[in-house]
């Protein structure tokens, strides 16, 4: 009798496993698995078993293009997601055209970060006394984004930067114990998430048919600078103001009495 291994074999040939779409793209498994749950990447080729997928050779090509659009074009997921799947109704072609012509210094202006090492998640592990756990959580969280070369993972760029923040505020007191990380990370990620996708559709939707792209990335990173000075004083203001609201709420508490 053919085994079940044996007869499946043939419709298995030129598929490719989760470790085969990783090797393939650079990206890591841990990543590919966070598109799969933001719906990034349609259901698997072939399924086998619950925990056994294989995928075709479209999906080689769509995750070296999300990572492309996020890593060389700063595009959120769903703005991502929108122009893979050609959904106008959350950008235009000429919107689309219009982020995809920003290119060169705008984005190695953003993502470069001079002095700082590309490091393997060994290196990771040593230098910022994280476990493979925490580590693998603000992968999977799309806090950091490392590629994988020669079958290692490798943090280069603002994912050193994020690693080293991160660092700074264990060290100033803010650990687990604390403020949990998968309580805190979800909140930063969704609210920071929403807020890019929007500052891009304003943005994108504002200088369409506007702004000449010679002068696009240069209005783009002054743009960012900006907004990134404008969130970090409104930010402190909102705070204080949010301070003063619980100081009124707990010293009306505190002088209330009962009918």
């Amino acid at each position: 009798m053919t085994s079940l291994r044996q007869q499946d074999a043939p419709t298995r040939k030129g598929l490719f496993r989760i470790s085969d779409l990783a090797r393939e793209t650079g990206v890591p498994v841990g990543t590919i698995k966070f598109y799969m749950r933001e719906g990034m990447l349609p259901p698997p080729t072939l399924k086998t078993g619950r925990n056994m997928a294989y995928y075709d050779r479209t999906f080689v090509e769509r995750i070296r293009c999300i990572r492309e659009l996020q890593q060389k074009r700063f595009l959120p997921l769903d703005v991502i997601k929108a122009i893979l799947d050609g959904n106008s109704a959350v950008i235009s072609p000429r919107e689309i055209e219009t982020l995809l012509a920003l290119e060169g210094n705008f984005y190695e202006s953003v993502h470069y970060a001079p002095g700082h090492k590309p490091l393997t998640r060994a290196e990771v592990t040593e230098r910022y006394l994280v476990d493979e756990e925490k580590i693998q959580s603000l992968v999977e969280a799309g806090v950091l984004t490392p590629t994988t070369r020669n079958g290692k993972d490798i943090f280069e760029g603002e994912d050193v930067l994020m690693l080293e923040t991160l660092e700074a505020l264990r060290e100033a007191g803010f650990s687990d114990e604390i403020i949990p990380q998968e309580t805190a990370l979800p909140i930063y990620v969704e609210a920071l998430s929403k807020l890019a996708s929007q500052e891009l559709k304003l943005f994108s939707r504002g200088v369409t048919g506007k702004v000449d792209d010679a002068k696009l990335a240069e209005m783009a990173l002054a743009g960012i600078r900006g907004v990134e000075q404008f969130i970090v004083l409104l930010r402190r203001k909102l705070i204080l103001r949010a301070i003063q609201e619980l100081r009124e709420e707990s010293s009306t508490e505190s002088t209330g009495t009962d009918d």
